[in-house]
């Protein structure tokens, strides 16, 4: 393997990525209290996780636990959160008095082979509601498909 004339060799580029970190540490410290992952901060610098963990030691930062990496993470609510915004209890009675309203056209849909599911996206109820409300109005309830009948 031929070397290329005037580039540095990986051990130097190793070499001042660590220097660069050790200069960096009030910068380095501040991100890590800041909860940011070592494994990023040591992206950033172009260094090892393990070499970035050793050096906190060495500066006296207390390390986290792993477990405390699963409480940084966004719970997964947090995800969907954003796609659409909270209903009021009066946007969803209302969308409930809709449903009630259209009763006999749900009804006849249902018994037509119209999923709950189907019928709570259409109506932005829920399912478990709806469930309620048939058998409330006595409708005969389907079996889940693939069920086998026996049970």
């Amino acid at each position: 393997m031929t070397e290329i004339p005037n580039s540095p060799s990986k051990e130097a580029v190793q070499a001042a990525a660590r220097d660069a970190a050790r200069a960096d540490s009030d910068v380095i410290i501040r991100r890590y209290r800041a909860r940011e992952p070592v494994s990023r901060i040591a992206a950033d610098y172009g260094v090892t996780a393990n070499w970035l963990g050793l050096r906190l030691v060495e500066w006296g930062v207390p390390r986290r636990h792993r477990h405390e990496a699963h409480a940084l993470r966004r719970p997964a609510g947090h995800v969907f959160r954003g796609r659409s915004r909270r209903r009021s209890t009066a946007e969803v009675r209302a969308a409930q008095a809709q449903f009630t309203g259209d009763r006999a056209d749900v009804t006849a849909r249902y018994l037509a082979g119209t999923s709950i599911t189907s019928l709570a996206r259409e109506y932005q109820v829920s399912p478990v509601w709806i469930t309620e409300r048939l058998d409330c109005w006595d409708v005969p309830r389907r079996r889940r498909p693939g069920r086998d009948p026996a049970e």
